[in-house]
């Protein structure tokens, strides 16, 4: 792989290039990218101070005051007296201002519009995606801010959910667990014969999303009329203290009450420590274990069953 630096610095040339911010007048205003930048969060944050303003976007503080005696001299701005506390000063948009705003907004979105419309719907959420993994990556105060409340869950299979859990179990059990590529291959056979013999009245998988992004998932797959298997149950570690596999796991002990199922049980491994604690708190109880070679590691295999009670 190139240096890593390097790959950065080549995407950060292309991407300022791709939005034309380069030019002295940013979306054929008067203004540059920071001027707008400035007066887009002005009206974001409603009532802000210059200081929260230096803060927010790391400017320097003089120039700063410059933009901002640019933009008063220019009937964009006022700065208006705190409500909180009198000494200090608020900056809000003016009328002027606000018009300005709105005509910014407007060619901001056709210009936006006007750079994806070559791309199929599908190649379109795609790009938002990683767009959303690239500010969830890079902004460690965003990422902390994320809430159980920001998580959606569904239950409902769309094309692509199979393949990409199918990728994000090996990602996270290589990460975890360094099993090699066959346990993808598991992986895979597992989900053939679950899609081969898919029931919607007896078989469920959920799915945990963030940004309309898979971040976990849980199953229940029929066995027999009174028998259920629980299966590939998994979260992305950036998402954990969420609540997401607490939720995943009583929806779907809850789906096999629902079924009438009598008894579900689970094959796993002694490395999935997480997943274990919150098995047995469930009321699993382990009823097999044996040691095993395979997947390039050795483990025990352990099965445990947990019966259902009406």
């Amino acid at each position: 792989m190139k240096n890593i630096s390097s790959e950065i610095r080549s995407f950060n040339r292309f991407y300022t290039a791709h939005l034309d911010i380069l030019n002295q007048n940013y979306l054929d205003s008067n203004y540059s990218l920071t001027e707008v930048r400035i007066i887009y969060e002005i009206n974001e944050k409603q009532d802000i101070t210059a200081q929260e303003i230096c803060e927010t976007l790391n400017l320097d503080k003089g120039y700063l005051s410059r933009l901002l005696k640019r933009l008063t001299k220019d009937g964009v701005i006022e700065k208006v007296p705190s409500v909180i506390d009198k000494r200090a000063f608020n900056i809000k948009l003016t009328s002027s201002g606000n018009k300005l705003l709105q005509k910014l907004n407007a060619i901001a979105d056709q210009q936006s519009e006007l750079k994806v419309k070559n791309l199929s719907t599908a190649e379109q959420e795609k790009l938002v995606n990683a767009m959303g993994d690239i500010k969830k990556m890079l902004d460690s105060k965003n990422s902390s801010k994320i809430s159980a409340s920001d998580i959606s869950y569904r239950y409902d299979l769309r094309p692509g959910d199979i393949g990409y859990i199918i990728y994000l179990h090996s990602k996270i059990y290589d990460q975890e667990s360094s099993f090699s590529n066959e346990f993808e291959f598991y992986v895979v056979k597992t989900f053939y014969h679950f899609l081969e013999q898919y029931s919607p009245e007896k078989d469920r998988l959920w799915m945990a999303e963030y940004n309309n992004q898979i971040i976990g998932c849980i199953a229940i797959v029929h066995q027999s009329e009174h028998e259920a298997q629980l299966r590939w149950f998994l979260s992305d570690p950036s998402f954990r203290g969420l609540g997401i596999g607490k939720k995943l796991l009583n929806d779907a002990i809850a789906f096999c009450r629902e079924k009438r199922y009598k008894n579900v049980f689970l094959l796993t491994t002694d490395k999935q420590e997480r997943a274990l604690d919150m098995y047995k708190t469930a009321g699993f109880k382990l009823t097999n274990s044996q040691e095993v070679n395979q997947w390039g590691a050795t483990f025990r295999d352990e099965r445990y069953d947990m019966e259902i009670l009406e």
